[in-house]
């Protein structure tokens, strides 16, 4: 099992340290709820170093990786990323990513870290000889400040350009002495950056951050929290919402897939359920009460049985919610019945994200 540089660190705050996709991480701090209002209404600080980080550099990067990827990276200019599917000639989705352009020839990638070793496995079997993959995630870390106070805690601890970037986008800066990639990215429907630093630096740079944000409501958090969190804002988590069964049209992911690009891996399969029907489809449910669904739990519809993926209790609404897979004709709206330990309970199919600040 692995650990984290930061694991020391985590242990002293208090973190409760489990097991995830062969890590041990920290679950919480005391209060998965506590973290989940932090980061809605001030700021939390994740450790995702067990996030893979890769780059493919080479002269044909470019070409490889749009054969590779569902979305189109001949949009993105220096600085510039985009969240994008890697799908196997059947459609199915080998893993879901960030992939940021540094320059023609160089991209940086940002992968699930239970795919890591199958992603690169993918990926090197892909790549033409002149372009290389270079795995970073041993030398470097990797964490996420999210929130509504994250870029004023960046501002002052010396990342003065992160008012400046744009959503996945990033830039190289310092915070404090210590170099740093900083990408406005993140996973938990707020605004926040993942920063990415060298291993020997991972433990300065948290406190920098834990010591300027006090002020200003930061606290660490941990994969409780981060689950609750991209379960309210509909973000998908892989080996839930998707697997490589599962295709970006079954899971409604079809804003990253650029049909017209050109041809990629899985292109002709995901067309062809576009055009011709869907046997399910990924919906948001909100329960009346507090009741909490879990993963494999049945739904009730009126097109028939679906099932859940993702469930939990969402402190910002107040209920239990879940991500599930039902029948394509089911609509939003519809009164459905969750089966939480075995007995039915009453839920409503609600459009994603079920929270956005927005909403």
């Amino acid at each position: 099992m692995k650990t984290p540089v930061l694991n020391e660190v985590h242990q002293r705050a208090g973190g409760r340290i489990g097991e995830f996709a062969g890590w041990m991480l920290p679950i919480h701090y005391g209060s998965a709820i506590r973290e989940t209002e932090a980061v809605r209404n001030a700021a939390g600080l994740f450790d995702v170093s067990h996030m893979g980080r890769l780059e493919v550099i080479g002269e044909e990067a470019l070409p490889a990786l749009q054969k590779l990827f569902t979305n189109d990276l001949s949009k993105l200019n220096d600085g510039g990323g985009q969240y994008t599917l890697m799908c196997n000639p059947e459609g199915g989705v080998i893993d879901d990513l960030i992939a940021f352009r540094k320059k023609a020839d160089h991209f940086y990638l940002v992968v699930n870290a239970s795919n890591l070793d199958k992603d690169k496995a993918w990926i090197v079997k892909n790549l033409p000889e002149k372009v290389a993959l270079v795995d970073r995630t041993p030398e470097t870390a990797l964490v996420a400040l999210q929130g509504p106070n994250a870029i004023d805690i960046l501002v002052k601890s010396g990342l003065t350009g992160a008012t400046e970037v744009k959503r996945f986008h990033f830039l190289h800066g310092k915070l404090g002495d210590y170099d740093v990639l900083a990408m406005r990215t993140g996973y938990t429907g707020e605004n926040g950056f993942e920063i990415a630093c060298r291993k020997e630096d991972a433990e300065a740079v948290w406190n920098l951050l834990i010591d300027n944000g006090k002020d200003m409501g930061l606290i660490p958090c941990g994969l409780a929290s981060r689950d609750v969190l991209r379960t309210e804002a509909g973000l998908p988590l892989y080996g839930h919402e998707m697997d490589e069964k599962t295709t970006p049209a079954e899971a409604g992911l079809m804003r990253w897939v650029k049909l017209d690009k050109g041809e990629f891996f899985g292109r002709d399969n995901i067309s062809a359920l576009v055009e011709n029907g869907l046997p399910k489809k990924l919906a948001g449910i909100e329960m009346e009460g507090r009741d909490v669904p879990r993963p494999e739990d049945a739904v009730e519809t009126s097109a028939g049985n679906g099932t859940v993926t993702s469930g939990t209790y969402s402190p910002s609404i107040g209920k239990g919610i879940a991500m599930a897979y039902v029948p394509p004709t089911v609509q939003d709206g519809e009164q459905v019945n969750v089966l939480v330990h075995g007995k039915p309970r009453p839920g409503m199919i609600k459009k994603l994200p079920l929270y956005s600040r927005k909403k």
